[in-house]
């Protein structure tokens, strides 16, 4: 005689919820969506600062052919060109600006960036292969097609990397300002001259401010002049800030990030930002007494090293 298994409450009750359960789990433990990717030109920097060229190239083209050519991987890809020129590995820099000339032929928004990069790395590898009067003229004929304010400064700091140091400095607009108008060059002759370009939302820039304020207080008594131009950067915010309130920005930001430097002229231009190239602030350049453009750094300074500049000049 079989005598039938006879459930018990519980597994009854069980049996009774389990359809609501599973149903509920199909729900609530549903597959979470995959995460995103991470940005390829994080981890690119991070391995070329390493010199590991191998692995970043690996990184963009795992990036690649799981995500896609999208803007980040060509922004990676910029980084790459860049890397791979500094790193001694010309003919994988030319590889890469090749491919992101045929991703990106023109200017377009929201790939500037890496477009800017393609245009870097080529001037270098035309300055290498056929001298820089040819670099020169390719990157004044690609600043005269540019529109992008960034775009543009970025390939004049290139073309003033090649050409600036020996020649007359550029004048400084001065239709705004704080403190007080800039000096014409004509009136600041026998006078050395330190330019600073900088920005008023820029980490390095505040960064650097213990060092423009050391130097300008050891120099200032021996005739050394300081002159900060900036622009207006607020175009580019969401929602943009109007020219007035961000004059007042920056008039604030100087007080209170470069004290001892109230009467410091801050020329707002930004045509003299894009002449000079401070597509990277700080960007420094010493000026001699005739006028001739002795020093141009688009980067932060040491502070013996700007003092030895200026030594030099005084």
């Amino acid at each position: 005689m079989i005598i039938a298994a006879v459930p018990s409450r519980s597994t009854t009750r069980s049996a009774r919820w389990l359809p609501a359960l599973l149903a509920f789990g199909a729900v609530g433990c549903a597959a979470a969506p995959p995460a995103p990717a991470p940005d390829p030109s994080r981890t690119v920097r991070v391995k070329l600062s390493a010199g590991d060229l191998s692995s970043a190239i690996a990184a963009v083209e795992d990036y690649g052919a799981t995500v896609g050519r999208d803007a980040r991987y060509l922004d990676a890809v910029g980084w790459l060109a860049r890397g791979a020129w500094m790193l001694g590995r010309p003919e994988l820099a030319e590889r890469y600006v090749g491919e992101l000339f045929q991703e990106i032929p023109t200017e377009r928004e929201g790939s500037i960036v890496p477009f800017g990069a393609a245009i870097e790395v080529e001037s270098k590898i035309l300055a290498a292969q056929k001298g820089e009067f040819a670099a020169l003229e390719y990157l004044g004929q690609e600043a005269s097609a540019a529109r992008d304010t960034a775009l543009r400064s970025r390939i004049w700091k290139n073309f003033n990397l090649l050409s600036l140091v020996g020649h007359a400095a550029p004048q400084i607009g001065n239709a705004e300002f704080v403190h007080a108008q800039a000096p014409m060059w004509d009136a600041l002759k026998g006078s050395v001259v330190l330019l600073y370009f900088w920005d008023a939302g820029c980490g390095d820039c505040r960064a650097q401010s213990r060092v423009l304020g050391a130097v300008y207080e050891k120099y200032a008594s021996r005739g050394l002049v300081l002159i900060a131009p900036t622009r207006n950067y607020g175009g580019a915010a969401q929602p943009p800030v109007p020219p007035a309130d961000e004059k007042q920005q920056i008039e604030r930001t100087w007080a209170e990030q470069f004290p001892g430097m109230g009467g410091v002229p801050v020329p707002i231009d930004t045509e003299t930002m894009v002449r000079y190239g401070a597509s990277a602030t700080p960007t420094f350049v010493l000026v001699d007494r005739k006028g001739i453009v002795q020093m141009y750094s688009p980067t932060r300074i040491p502070q013996a090293e700007l003092e030895r500049q200026i030594e030099r000049l005084l």
